[in-house]
């Protein structure tokens, strides 16, 4: 649990390897429950019944009232976008299907997981569906094949590891989520009661296991890299180092096992569920709230949570699984649906009110909906591998039966742009293509496996077209300084001032390309991003009466954020048509505008609303047709 916690509250810099907490726990987990299931199998008093009702008992509690925190929290704070996503989140969430959403929606190691309130409830998901057929497995090998019960559980284990290595490389969040390329991190620990006799009499295999368990662990955190496909073979490292703490431990003990016995690490051990369920929504409502996520706030949102844990352990958790609290199964199953239907009920009628559109003023809900302010039908624009040249059609923009001259590529923010730049040459009687891959500068060779594809195709295709004669390259260009590292050529991972030469020579490698093809390099420069989201803060502004937090940055905290783009754009401005620079007009006074005609430009911190194009066509205009026109 603390490897969790150290990752994600982002504590110290060996914590970058942390989730492998989550790892671990299936392994401690599939040990624990097969060891029992398996003894009362053997003493012949097994019964479905009453494993899922301990099992509902054990979780089920802990985790509605979390949820009641979550959407009491939600109803004071919260704008209806934002409790849009929390109904989902929920109903998947509290039928243990969250997993399948997140595999469809949300990279775990990617920017947008961060706002995800109920993301780590993907593991219980996956726990929870495991233990669903797992004891009838156990209970028809015990009836019909006791004899094979190893062969059956290695079978398992070996059949769900080739899955998970299978797809992990080309389908990363599929073995990242899901219960097939999981199982076999749960199946491994059911397979450690069949080992344990062994460990019995030998001290030294004892002492030796948990020596080179600790070590496994520990070579995971440490030798953990971003550029690693997790799971895969490096998942090896926290799954074997706790199956050998676990026989080390319980077969007579051993210098590890001692030093976990320590109190407060026995503690932690006993609150660790409901640790586990606060911890990250607390993390999540905290950072989105404040400007700057900084250590201290870091620190306080680990003391909130330890504090809360601590209240749900004592007053819920454990009263309830030791049957002080609904005693008896009948009692227990009607609290239980209890609150599973007012839990369901608040996300029925968040979804039903628009995300309880009736807290706000209509001037409000007006500023609060602009989060949906976008583009989406610019969405068929997105880069899906090759086959985006058979559709070429869904890519155009500008005047409808002009020939094609432009060619438009970047990330997110090219495609939350793509109706801008639509207007701009519409208006010039032109037209081009249009193409985006969120996260993926435009920079060959930066970024990762798929971004290095989508560069390397979209340079390829331009310089096979002689009449595109003008490429512009649109980013955010933040990829290059948050993060851990910036990936690089040959999947290199780039920290500190490596991060800044490894794009200068990127950046200079992909405009000496078009430019030696003939083609005319013009760059969007970065927009003045914003602390917080902007139409959230200004809703809240507005429906408190007070005057709004100030989120804006000024020009020259903009400037010196972005001051290696500058030089690197000036290293190459002989081979470089010219600029866009949306800071130039929107921090011409000193502290850049993110309000235009009295609603946000943006629909979070930092992308154009689809309302705003007509405002940045107009810049562009403003801004390239004296470059063109003077050709």
């Amino acid at each position: 649990m603390l490897l969790v916690l150290v990752f994600h509250f982002d504590l110290f810099g060996i914590g970058k390897a942390g989730f492998i907490g989550v790892d671990v726990f299936f392994v401690i987990s599939g040990f624990l429950i097969s060891s029992i299931i398996w003894k009362q199998l053997e003493a012949g008093h097994f019964s479905l019944r009453s494993f899922y009702l301990r099992r509902f008992r054990r979780l089920a509690p802990a985790f509605i009232c979390v949820q009641l925190l979550l959407w009491a929290f939600a109803y004071a704070f919260m704008v209806p976008n934002e409790i849009a996503d929390l109904v989902k989140q929920t109903v998947f969430a509290q039928t243990y299907l969250i997993n399948f959403y997140l595999w469809r929606s949300i990279n775990y190691f990617g920017l947008q997981a961060d706002g995800i309130s109920l993301l780590h409830c993907w593991s219980l998901a996956v726990e929870e569906q495991f233990y669903l057929t797992y004891p009838l497995f156990l209970l028809l090998l015990h009836r019909y094949g006791r004899r094979h019960l190893g062969k059956a559980l290695l079978a398992v284990t070996v059949a769900s590891f080739a899955l998970n290595v299978a797809f992990v490389g080309r389908h990363p969040r599929v073995s990242f989520y899901l219960l097939p390329t999981r199982a076999w991190e749960l199946a491994l620990g059911a397979m450690l009661p069949l080992i344990q006799p062994w460990f019995h009499s030998r001290a030294w295999a004892r002492q030796l296991a948990s020596l080179a368990g600790l070590a496994a662990i520990a070579a995971g955190v440490l030798l953990y890299s971003p550029v690693i496909p997790f799971p895969g073979t490096f998942a090896l490292l926290p799954t074997l180092g706790a199956a050998a703490l676990l026989l080390a431990g319980t077969s007579g003990g051993s210098f590890g096992s001692r030093a976990l016995s320590l109190a407060p690490l026995v503690y932690i051990g006993r609150i660790s569920y409901s640790l586990y369920l606060v911890h990250w929504p607390v993390r999540v409502l905290i950072a989105e709230r404040i400007p700057e996520y900084s250590l201290g706030y870091r620190w306080l949102s680990l003391g909130i949570s330890f504090a809360l844990a601590a209240l749900l352990f004592h007053c819920v958790e454990d009263p309830v699984r030791r049957q002080r609290l609904f005693p008896g199964a009948k009692r227990f199953v009607v609290a239980y649906a209890s609150g599973f239907a007012v839990v369901m009920s608040l996300a029925f009628s968040a979804h039903a009110s628009a995300g309880w559109s009736f807290r706000f003023d209509p001037a409000a809900l007006r500023i609060a909906n602009v989060e949906n302010d976008r583009d989406a039908a610019a969405r068929k624009r997105e880069y899906d591998g090759s086959g985006w040249r058979a559709r070429l059609d869904d890519f155009r923009v500008g005047a409808l039966h002009a020939k094609p001259e432009w060619f438009v590529f970047g990330d997110s923010h090219a495609w939350a742009l793509a109706s801008a730049f639509s207007r701009f040459l519409e208006g010039r009687g032109q037209a081009g293509y249009l193409v985006f891959h969120h996260g993926c500068m435009p920079v060959l060779g930066l970024g990762g496996d798929e971004c290095t594809r989508f560069t390397e195709d979209i340079v390829r295709f331009v310089e096979a077209q002689p009449e595109v004669r003008i490429v512009v390259l649109v980013s955010i260009w933040r990829q290059v300084f948050e993060g851990e590292y910036l990936l690089g050529p040959n999947q290199a991972a780039f920290r500190g001032a490596e991060r800044f030469a490894a794009f200068r020579s990127q950046y200079a490698e992909t405009i000496g390309r078009l430019h030696a093809k003939g083609k005319k390099v013009i760059v969007w420069e970065p927009l003045p991003a914003a602390k917080m989201s902007v139409p959230r803060v200004l809703a809240w502004a507005r429906s408190s009466g007070k005057p709004p937090e100030d989120i804006a940055p000024t020009r020259d905290e903009h400037e010196r954020l972005f001051k290696f783009l500058t030089d690197a754009t000036n290293d190459n401005r002989a081979r470089i048509l010219g600029t866009i620079s949306p800071a130039a007009t929107l921090c011409a006074t000193g502290r850049c505008e993110l309000v235009e005609d009295g609603l946000p430009l943006y629909f979070d911190n930092n992308h154009p609303t689809l309302s705003s194009a007509p405002f940045f066509a107009g810049l562009i205009g403003a801004q390239l047709t004296p470059l063109l026109d003077a050709r």
